[in-house]
Parts: C-alpha cells; structure tokens; sequence
C-alpha cells in the first residue's frame, strides 16, 4: 500500500517551507533582478535547523527522506523558485552522500557534522562544459585529480554549478589524472574557500536566475584525504542509479511548487478580479474556470507522481526501477508547467505580464524546467526503453561512438 500522509516530523518541515516562503518572495524580485545571491535566505534556513532535511536521524538529520523534501520544497519554491532550486544543491550534496553504500558510516558522520552541528552550506557540481541530456557518457568528470602527499590537487572546469559563491564546500566529482578509464571518478567534497579555484559569473539567464550557476575552475585546489569519499569506474551508472531521487529528483519538488504557485496566483486572480463592465470575476467566464480546471488536474497528477517517486526512494534501496519514477516524475512536472504557462496567460490577460506582480518570474523560471538535466526529451526516451525492458544505455541515440576522455589541464 502507497501512503502518502505526512508525519509530524515532514509536517513541520512543510509548514516551515510555507513560512520561509512568504518572507523570501518579498526579497525575490530584487535578487532575481540583480542576478545576487539570497544569503539571508540561506542563513534562514540554517537557522531553522534545516540543514539536515536531507539527512537521516542517525546522522543527526531530520530523517524526513525524499517525502519530507518533497514537501519543503514545493512550499519553498512557490514563494522564491531560485532559493528553492540552490538549497536543492546542499540536499544533493548531504543526501546524497549519506545513501552511498560504498562511503564510509566515519566520513558521512564527518559531513554530517559540517552541515548539522558546523552549520557549513554545501553545493553540488556535475555539469561539464559539454554535457548532453541525451549523451549520458558526456557526464563523466573531465576535472583531474592528481595524488599529491596528504590528498588530490584539482584542474579543470565545472559548469552552472549552483551556489556555489554561497557555499562552504562543495560535493564534487573528479576523475583520477593516472587512471585510464574514462568512466573512473572520485567523489570529494572540496573546500570552496581556498586559493586555486575560479568562479567566472555567466549565468545571465532568462530564469532562475538567483541560483548563480556560473563556471567554476580549479588550478590546482587541495582536498585532504579525509575528504575523498568514494572511487567509482563507471560514473554515469553510479550517479544515476545511487543518487537519482537527489541528482535530480530534488529540484523536480522545485519545479513542482513553481508549476503550484502558478496555479495559486491564477485562481486568486480570477476568483477575485473584475473585467471592465462584469459584475462577477473573471473566473465565472467558462473559458478561464476550463483553463484553470485544467491546471489543477496537470499539476496535482504530476505531483502524485513525484510523490509517488519520493515515496520508492523513502522505501526501496537505489535501483534502475527508482531511476524510472523520477524520470516520469520529471517529465510530468515539466509538461505541467509549461501547459500551465499556456493556459494561465490568457485566463488573467495582460495582468500577468506585470513584473510587480510576481507571475512573470515564475514564467521565466518555469521555462528551465524541461531543460535541468535530464531534459523532458532524455526522461521520455529514459522511460520509454525502460518501459519496454530495454537498457537505454544501448540506444543508438545516446550510445556513443567513443566515451569521452579526460582531458589534462
């Protein structure tokens, strides 16, 4: 039997992201204009004690699992969509390093401590300069890491790596410069304050434009044994099968309260607003209570589906069969979202173009939904081979002819 009903414990947190999202959506418009950071909202957070919302209760966390987060995210993201999305990449780094079986109980109690007890922001880094949705073997690390006595030496460069400006350190993932695998990687967490790294700001976006997603480069950072935390030889199928439900099906809770405060912002309009010469509001028009009846329905069934994803991750261990719900997940909450842009504009009309309104800029956000990796076409072929028993791994569209080398600094 699937349940979805909350506990006390993910109630809380929920309750706790409706709160934090009233007071971050007066802020919103200002740091979406100005491309800055939210820090206050991120020292919010941490004063709200949820920095372990992605950890479990014998790491000190709140023991919420992907439900919880689910639920804090999609009341977070309606009130600032970017805050959201960049605190995602610290639930990705501290969650997903707590469910990797092959690092040890020592180190994750080490990152637990950093962000629990320490109150240390992490972020998490995978995109490459040329990654491809529909190429997964483009996603291996092409930054090198070189042994050196007491820990690695780091070169290369990372793409649109959230917050990191913000953040104490960062869950990285590098390849090993000696080993000729092109598929070999180590996940480290690097300390973000050190000389040898590089931040080049180029996320002048249309959407979620907060987050600062910029490039990073390493010349030569340092990351102490202690905080190499696992070795791999095949990235890609490691990434996707231990760490779906954070790499990805995270932020899909994001996008998710952006497509809910969409509808949210549509029905206050027309359950409210007057057209010139009417004496009932705008939504007894036929025409907007259908467009607005379709929302909802898009929106809720994409949302028991990333519930349903969050409920596998919560009860079953990381498997290929996880990996599907929350590529259907992602692809649902991506299609709901744009079919609630279209429906919604010419519900409420010109109303919503205003940028003092706030509508304009959960538009803006929305439309990174079916691009965040894996973009809605990768999900759909993902779930069509899977749905058909075959390894997408295989398909002639994503299969490459060579892997991808790691390239030297």
């Amino acid at each position: 039997m699937i349940g979805f009903e909350l506990t006390p414990e993910q109630e809380r947190v929920k309750q706790l992201g409706r709160e934090l999202a009233e007071e971050f959506a007066q802020r919103a418009g200002q740091h979406d204009e100005e491309r800055s950071l939210p820090v206050e909202n991120f020292e919010k957070i941490r004063e709200a004690g949820l920095f372990g919302i992605a950890l479990p209760e014998d790491l000190g966390g709140l023991g919420v699992g992907m439900i919880g987060w689910t639920a804090f995210a999609e009341e977070l993201a309606q009130g600032d969509a970017s805050s959201a999305l960049a605190f995602n990449m610290h639930g990705n780094a501290t969650g997903g390093i707590a469910q990797r079986p092959a690092i040890p109980a020592d180190v994750k109690e080490r990152v637990a401590k950093l962000a629990v007890e320490e109150g240390k922001l992490m972020c998490t880094s995978v995109s490459e300069p040329t990654s491809s949705s529909l190429l997964p073997a483009t996603y291996n690390p092409t930054v090198q890491a070189e042994e050196v006595d007491g820990g690695w030496r780091l070169h290369g460069r990372k793409m649109f790596a959230s917050m990191f400006e913000a953040s104490d350190y960062c869950y990285l993932y590098v390849h090993p410069r000696e080993n000729p695998n092109p598929g070999a990687a180590l996940g480290v967490l690097v300390d973000t304050k050190q000389d040898g790294i590089a931040v080049t700001d180029l996320w002048d976006t249309i959407g979620m434009r907060a987050t600062r997603s910029n490039q990073v480069d390493y010349d030569g950072a340092f990351v102490p044994d202690e905080l190499v935390l696992y070795e791999t030889e095949n990235f890609v199928e490691s990434f996707i099968i231990q760490e779906a439900n954070w790499s990805f099906g995270g932020y899909t809770a994001c996008y998710l309260g952006v497509g809910l405060g969409m509808v949210e912002w549509a029905r206050k309009q027309l359950a409210s607003r007057k057209g010139k010469g009417y004496a009932q509001p705008m939504g007894y028009a036929t025409e907007n209570s259908l467009r607005l009846g379709q929302m909802v329905a898009e929106l809720e069934a994409a949302r028991l589906m990333v519930y349903r994803a969050a409920w596998q991750s919560d009860t079953q261990p990381p498997s290929p069969d996880t990996f599907n719900w929350w590529v259907r997940a992602k692809l649902a909450v991506g299609n709901a979202v744009q079919l609630a842009v279209q429906l919604a504009l010419p519900a409420t009309g010109l109303h919503a173009l205003f940028r003092s309104e706030g509508f304009e800029r959960m538009v803006r956000d929305s439309l990174t939904a079916p691009i965040m990796p894996p973009n809605s076409d990768a999900c759909a072929m993902m779930v069509g081979l899977l749905t058909m028993g075959l390894d997408p791994m295989q398909a002639p569209s994503i299969k490459m002819e060579q892997p991808p080398v790691a390239v030297p600094a």
